[in-house]
């Protein structure tokens, strides 16, 4: 049965992102990296935990579209990066016209033409907000995921790719479990159930959290993108057992949260589906701004796709 039109125009209208990002004077730069490739829009590739991208709204994966009001594919990748780094060193905002590969591969299928004032704005916060101040740093977290009898769905889905190693936190559904468990966007998934997974095919890590589902509990042992980087570039041992009998590590301690206790933390919320709402730390607008209309950039016929949700 053909898509229909109101189809293809929700799907886009969801899923196109325009995030508002500003410098932070308590944090050192926007917090996301982007690479180029070939004939292709450049792709974030690394969006820091508690950072104003990720308050922003980008998704690791996400495909940049235009910056500025400056289409993608009229400039170089040493003219993008060099944007961004002005609107860094002058304390100015930058926006970025998004969205996420797994849409665009099925969208470009068959070329249309996108209005890039329909896309939903998500503005981060002028100022870092509370919650990510007093979030732990440089300690991973061990979280504890139990469903009830009614839970469907632990709440989150996973960015990865078939041919990499390791698995990422792609979003977290508001007073969903894993909110309640502190686990947040953008934490890289270090083990499951005790068990190390760093090391493995994205695919397989993907089966294990499909297992643990049917069995209603998960034990994940996360560390965010910064910490993680930080480990690696200081030979810190990654696995659990290895990083609390580190002698490198003064303080051997992790945080351990349990989706059955909230405490009076603020949980970073935003809403299921890549399409999303503002929850602590951003603010989503439904304004046209003053984007111009990019006829180079086509998307095509909306086709269903597998957004790595937990079933």
């Amino acid at each position: 049965m053909p898509i229909k039109q109101a189809d293809i125009d929700r799907s886009i209208n969801d899923n196109l992102r325009r995030c508002r990002l500003y410098i932070w004077r308590n944090y050192n730069g926007f917090g996301f990296t982007v690479t180029s490739e070939s004939q292709l829009p450049p792709i974030i590739t690394c969006v820091e935990s508690n950072s104003p991208a990720a308050a922003g709204g980008l998704n690791i994966q996400d495909y940049v579209l235009a910056v500025n009001d400056t289409s993608t594919a009229d400039v170089s990748h040493a003219e993008l990066v060099a944007m961004v780094k002005n609107a860094r060193d002058t304390d100015a905002s930058v926006e970025l016209l998004v969205l996420h590969q797994d849409f665009y591969r099925e969208l470009k299928k068959v070329n249309r033409l996108f209005d890039p004032k329909r896309a939903k704005i998500i503005e981060a916060p002028r100022i870092m907000p509370i919650n990510y101040q007093t979030f732990p740093k440089h300690q991973p977290r061990t979280c504890l995921l139990r469903l009830a009898k009614k839970e469907k769905s632990f709440g989150f889905s996973i960015v990865g790719s078939s041919t990499s190693t390791g698995l990422y936190i792609d979003e977290v559904c508001p007073n969903s479990v894993a909110s309640n468990a502190l686990l947040r966007e953008n934490d890289r998934i270090i083990e499951i159930n005790d068990e190390f997974v760093d090391d493995q095919q994205s695919e397989a890590i993907k089966k294990k959290l499909v297992q643990a589902k049917k069995a209603g509990f998960l034990k994940l042992y996360v560390i965010d993108m910064d910490t993680y980087e930080s480990f690696r570039s200081e030979n810190i041992p990654l696995s659990s057992n290895e990083y609390l009998h580190s002698s490198s590590i003064r303080k051997a301690s992790t945080y351990s949260y349990n989706s059955e206790h909230q405490g009076n933390y603020q949980h970073f919320n935003v809403t299921p589906g890549r399409g999303r709402t503002a929850g602590n730390g951003r603010k989503a607008q439904e304004s046209a701004g003053n984007w111009k209309q990019y006829s180079s950039w086509k998307l095509p016929d909306f086709l269903p796709v597998d957004s790595d949700q937990l079933p």
